[in-house]
């Protein structure tokens, strides 16, 4: 199973392009998410740590979230690990990122936890126009 659920703020605003593929084209939008991990040390006191997630939405998802979300802003996302990888002057690289399939915009207002004091009911969802292979079962729980 490859399912991957976020909360985050946006590092910076969404960058998004236009898409070609047989047939048509596509938006898609590419941020970051900054994700804290709250946990106890050995002595008891409380630390956080803040991983950073390049993420990517396709379609009217991506041109969704390019419109009405900018840098700071609080987003919870589902999607799954994709794997990118290409190279570059002989060198091969890779980059692991979050493909979204579905997101919730959160409000900017957060309790003392670092959670969100309230979830909008506005769901938006996206389908995957250029991977049709890429539609995720639904989450059992």
């Amino acid at each position: 199973m490859n399912v991957v659920i976020l909360r985050g703020n946006l590092t910076r605003d969404p960058e998004s392009r236009e898409v070609q593929y047989s047939g048509g084209s596509t938006t898609v939008t590419n941020f970051t998410l900054a994700v804290n991990r709250h946990f106890k040390k050995s002595d008891g006191s409380k630390d956080k740590e803040t991983t950073y997630v390049d993420c990517e939405a396709w379609d009217t998802g991506a041109a969704a979230i390019a419109k009405y979300i900018k840098k700071g802003d609080a987003l919870l996302i589902r999607g799954c690990l994709k794997l990118d990888r290409w190279e570059v002057d002989g060198q091969k690289r890779n980059k692991l990122r979050v493909r979204v399939n579905e997101f919730e915009f959160l409000p900017r207002g957060r309790s003392q936890n670092d959670e969100p004091s309230d979830i909008s009911n506005e769901t938006q969802q996206q389908q995957e126009v250029t991977d049709p292979a890429a539609v995720g079962d639904d989450i059992p729980f």
